[in-house]
């Protein structure tokens, strides 16, 4: 009787970890301390190959993505770790209002120490936007200059030297994609938002939509 007994309960241990092996595993499937095994998470920069769609922490969008791919373009880029949106304007915070060292925004490569595909960056400068404009966007030639973006945002007190607008942010592109220019303006726009935003201009800028200063290209055309 004991014996049949300690054979059902066999049984049933058996079942049951058949029934769970999907879940958890058993016995110590994943490591000799049972832990289950860690679940992906979304690849970080500098962390590996992502899709295109995901560079540049979200700027990009999948027409973007597309024109990147496209004829011949990498479906994956390596996002080259950049300080956070908040590291960049507390820099620039620290900086004069003269012509500053660039603070890089985005970079991505091919691959691991490898060929830069794009990047955006941003420095004080001391030209402002024409026209009394706030922003002003400038179309470029070329991969190592593919388009410019000035901003003004003054971040001083009523009495520093160099308030009253004369202070302007100019971010910058350089683009071996080779996408459209319609597409350099929507980057260039979204990642001057991002800064503003956080590094706190005494007047809002005034963005213009990227189709007025940069129609979309005509299909076939870049």
């Amino acid at each position: 009787m004991l014996r049949n007994f300690r054979l059902t309960l066999g049984r049933l241990a058996a079942l049951a970890c058949t029934s769970a092996i999907a879940v958890t595993g058993c016995g110590g499937g994943d490591d000799e301390s049972g832990s289950p095994k860690p679940t992906a998470a979304k690849p970080a920069a500098g962390a590996g190959l992502i899709p295109v769609a995901q560079a540049c922490g979200g700027l990009f969008d999948e027409a973007i993505a597309k024109e990147a791919r496209e004829p011949n373009g990498p479906s994956k880029v390596y996002p080259v770790k950049t300080k956070r949106t908040d590291q960049v304007a507390k820099a620039l915070q620290e900086e004069s209002a003269r012509r500053s060292t660039p603070e890089d925004l985005c970079t991505v490569t091919d691959k691991a120490d490898g060929k830069e595909l794009l990047a955006i960056t941003v420095a004080w400068t001391p030209h402002s936007p024409p026209s009394g404009r706030s922003v002003h966007y400038t179309t470029t030639v070329g991969p190592e200059d593919a388009g410019r973006l000035l901003v003004a945002c003054d971040v001083g007190s009523g009495g520093e030297k160099g308030s009253g607008g004369d202070r302007s942010l100019e971010f910058a592109l350089r683009d071996y994609f080779t996408v459209s220019d319609h597409s350099h303006a929507k980057l260039l726009i979204a990642s001057a938002k991002q800064i503003t935003s956080t590094l706190g201009c005494r007047e809002d800028p005034e963005y213009p939509d990227p189709k007025v200063v940069a129609p979309p290209p005509k299909r076939g055309l870049r």
